[in-house]
Parts: C-alpha cells; sequence; structure tokens
C-alpha cells in the first residue's frame, strides 16, 4: 500500500478507479483521522460527499453528508450554529437520498431534519 502522505488526492480516485478501492479507501482513512479539527473533518467529508455527487453515487454521497452534519453538531460553538451548520449537511443527504430512492434514509433523514429545525426554533 502505498504511504499516504506521498499520496495525492488525485491519486486516490486513480487507485479507486483502477480497482483498488480498499487502498483508497484506506488513505482516505488515514489523512481523516490526522486531521486535528472537526472543520477539518467536515470539509474532507463535504469534499468526498461533493465527489461521490458528480459520479452519481448518491447513496455514497448522503452517508458523507450525513457524517459532515454529526461532526458539525460536534463543534464547539453554539448550540444553535451547530444546528444550522448541520441542518444544510443534512438537507444535502435528504437530496441524495431522493435521488438514490431509498425510502428509510428518506425517513431517516427528514426525522433528523425536523429535530434540527425544532433544536433552532427553540434556540
Amino acid at each position: 500500500m502505498p504511504d499516504s502522505a506521498m499520496v495525492s488526492v488525485s491519486e486516490v480516485f486513480d487507485l479507486a478507479r483502477s480497482g483498488e478501492r480498499d487502498t483508497a479507501a484506506s488513505v482516505l482513512k488515514q489523512e481523516f483521522q490526522r486531521l486535528q479539527t472537526s472543520e477539518q473533518k467536515v470539509q474532507l467529508c463535504e469534499w468526498i460527499a461533493s465527489c461521490f455527487e458528480n459520479l452519481q453515487d448518491y447513496e455514497q454521497a448522503a452517508e458523507w453528508y450525513e457524517m459532515a452534519g454529526l461532526l458539525s453538531l460536534s463543534e464547539t460553538g453554539s448550540t444553535l450554529i451547530n444546528a444550522l451548520m448541520a441542518l444544510d449537511k443534512y438537507e444535502k443527504a435528504l437530496s441524495c437520498h431522493e435521488q438514490g430512492d431509498d425510502e428509510e434514509s428518506i425517513l431517516k433523514c427528514i426525522q433528523i431534519i425536523g429535530e434540527l429545525k425544532h433544536t433552532y426554533a427553540a434556540a
């Protein structure tokens, strides 16, 4: 497996395209773990989600947007700001789930969005 410090993002996608998806996923996981702040992790999750969305792999995109939303909730800012940031990510996840037509995931996302809106309204 290549040294993750020596592998660029384009090389990771080349690995994935050439069938070495496990290696590519491992490199991305290592990069994710090296990130220090939730904000950096959120940005990486959103970037990965956007890549999957561009590949029209909407379920994978939705999962990464949900991860970004979950990480947004763990930010050290106010509850209101965290809820607003997470709401945006979960709305993107919902849009992807709708394109992927996964009814259970759609309902789960709608429930989370409702809870976030409730948090927003209560703040």
